[in-house]
């Protein structure tokens, strides 16, 4: 991508590199949302689903991810969810 950003953008072409920073991707996901409640993500207002609508569905790969992710912390994930059984609920 970063070849891609220096070669396919004006900015870039003219020698002003676009960096790309990825801060998060060698973190897992539980270590995500401990650090994220540490420095008080509001989490009502992210989203993770791969879906569209106006609820996450909880059950694509992302929302499991997530769920388990907020499980493991000993956290209740704030973002409603559509098409969740009881069991994924707690």
């Amino acid at each position: 991508m970063q070849t891609v950003f220096n070669l396919g953008t004006k900015q870039g072409r003219e020698g002003k590199e676009i960096a790309i920073a990825t801060p998060l991707i060698n973190l897992k996901k539980t270590a995500i949302i401990e650090l994220g409640n540490r420095l008080g993500v509001p989490w009502e207002e992210t989203w993770s689903c791969y879906t569209g609508g106006d609820e996450a569905c909880g059950v694509c790969d992302s929302c499991q991810l997530r769920l388990a992710a907020f499980a493991e912390s000993g956290l209740k994930d704030p973002v409603p969810y559509a098409l969740r059984d009881e069991a994924i609920r707690e």
